[in-house]
């Protein structure tokens, strides 16, 4: 069997990827540069290709974009730094006096092994609520409703928030080609 190392420094989203996929993962925190692109693919490649590089085993890595109707898909892949400096209220506020509050939860996961780079995509459409709403441990959650709900994820269950997230139709392709590609 193949060892597959998922590289993020988010616990929680390592905690998320073991509820996800059927595959025995392990994970490390790694520092490996991030190329500045709109692209969550065009990331996650060069983040796969350079923590393979520097581990030499098969590893996986994930990059996510919340992008804002309103702002022409700001934040997009930027999120994580809109988060860390303004925080969940803030990217709230960032719609105010904006009609559409519509938004694209978007997640890429790269693995790379010796065969090269695998991508697996996941999207949800959703909006974002006119104040964070839920528990905020879990990055932007308290600021993204899925279509067709009234919940924000971070007040939803894990099972319910299953149900909608990106990164679980992403795992779902990610697992069908572990099972066809690697030995379990």
């Amino acid at each position: 069997m193949k060892t597959l190392t998922f590289i993020t420094g988010n616990p929680n989203k390592a905690e998320q990827l073991e509820r996800y996929l059927c595959f025995p993962v392990c994970h490390k925190k790694l520092d490996i540069p991030e190329i500045q692109s709109l692209d969550v693919a065009e990331i996650a490649t060069e983040k796969a290709q350079a923590a393979y590089a520097i581990i030499g085993t098969p590893v996986l890595v994930e990059d996510t974009a919340l992008t804002f109707v309103a702002l022409n898909g700001l934040p997009g892949t930027l999120i994580k730094w809109f988060l860390e400096s303004i925080g969940n209220e803030g990217l709230t506020k960032l719609l105010d006096g904006y009609e559409d509050r519509n938004a694209l939860a978007k997640t890429c996961f790269a693995l790379c092994d010796e065969n090269g780079v695998h991508l697996f995509q996941g999207e949800c459409r959703g909006r974002v609520p006119s104040e964070p709403r839920g528990n905020s441990d879990f990055g932007w959650n308290p600021v993204f409703i899925p279509e067709g709900e009234e919940l924000t994820w971070a007040e939803m269950t894990p099972e319910q928030s299953a149900v909608t997230s990106m990164r679980k139709k992403a795992v779902t392709a990610l697992q069908a080609y572990l099972e066809e590609n690697y030995e379990s």
